[in-house]
């Protein structure tokens, strides 16, 4: 076991094309450079948070476990967080080797250690060795804009159905137009306000009065560029988008960051700020945003905080995706996730990486 190095990319690389199928990189190349832009290029260097490998008898790199800092702040103090990402083996290799990788990082120097697009392995792996998961933001919301196309589009599987669909996008764009004259559900009348153009300056300046909670992010370090500019690369979901959201007095209410699918369908939400008396003027901006751009619906992972409003503005809440994962020394920081009082988004972990 010994920390990753430069020379170790192509490596990983062959590695990750054995043990997963699929990659938003098209050539080998183009991963590797992505690979040493996350794990080397990052603007949150520390010596002794870095990504792990684990060689065999012959030196070649038989496990892998990325590792990225992200400094925090708890009431007003610093904390150490470190994220896990692509924990990966040879296939011939399966047994201890992940179990060891994942040991050594979670008995790290770190303050806090996360991971939040976990499957029921991970989750059992994490579990096994001492975390927790963190079940409310291991939920998910959806709110449906266009119930007709939404449900056709969760119907259409295979060829045939899918043009069907296609066929039938009039008659469904019709019926839709129809849902949104009902009382409440479906409408997106233009809210009190305005939006306008979102910045990482502004983010980082106003996110310690918009959250207002005990724990969350530190931007004012200048690199929520960065990360945002490597968040605009995960392709997967279309493009992301944001927005200011300004309140009918011209005061700052929040912001919203989603994907958007040129096509329509459903868009992704990356993160949500708000205080808690101008959230349902956000969501309001949010979901008219997303229906004047042709989505059927728009989801996102459940932040505590927001839970309410979403709720009261008729989304639904399951849990059909990844696990958040948590681990800490510090009794404190686990009490302050799990009871709600963290502002920790989708930008806060590893599920806006695009490998």
């Amino acid at each position: 076991m010994r920390p990753l190095r430069g020379e170790d990319l192509p490596d990983v690389v062959a590695l990750r094309q054995q043990v997963f199928r699929f990659s938003e990189r098209d050539s080998p190349d183009r991963l590797a450079h992505y690979l040493e832009q996350i794990f080397f290029r990052h603007p949150w260097a520390d010596e002794e948070l870095t990504s792990l490998v684990y060689e065999d008898e012959r030196g070649r790199v038989a496990g892998f476990l990325g590792i990225i800092p992200r400094p925090l702040r708890f009431q007003g103090e610093p904390v150490r967080a470190a994220v896990a990402t692509q924990l990966m083996v040879a296939p011939e290799r399966r047994g201890l080797i992940g179990r060891r990788l994942m040991r050594t990082f979670l008995t790290g120097p770190q303050d806090l250690s996360l991971s939040d697009t976990a499957n029921e392995v991970g989750r059992r792996l994490w579990e096994s060795l001492g975390g927790s998961v963190s079940t409310i933001h291991s939920l998910a919301w959806s709110r449906t804009l266009r119930p007709c196309r939404h449900l056709a589009a969760r119907i259409a599987r295979g060829p045939v159905l899918r043009a069907g669909l296609y066929a039938a996008r009039p008659v469904l764009a019709a019926a839709d137009a129809l849902a949104a004259r009902l009382p409440r559900s479906f409408t997106q009348d233009v809210p009190p306000g305005a939006i306008e153009a979102l910045d990482a300056g502004t983010m980082a300046a106003r996110l310690p009065q918009l959250a207002g909670s005990a724990l969350r992010p530190e931007y004012e370090d200048g690199s929520l560029t960065w990360l945002l500019a490597q968040a605009a690369e995960k392709r997967q979901f279309g493009e992301l988008l944001g927005a200011l959201v300004r309140d009918a007095a011209g005061e700052v209410a929040g912001w919203f960051l989603y994907y958007c699918h040129t096509g329509g369908g459903l868009g992704e939400v990356l993160q949500l700020a708000a205080r808690r008396s101008t959230q349902a003027l956000v969501l309001r901006h949010l979901w008219r945003d997303a229906w004047r751009r042709g989505l059927t619906a728009i989801a996102g992972r459940v932040e505590p905080a927001f839970v309410d409003e979403l709720a009261a503005h008729g989304s639904r809440f399951g849990r059909e995706g990844p696990w958040m994962l948590i681990h800490s020394p510090r009794v404190e920081l686990l009490q302050a996730i799990t009871g709600g009082d963290a502002f920790l988004s989708r930008l806060e972990g590893e599920w806006w990486l695009s490998f």
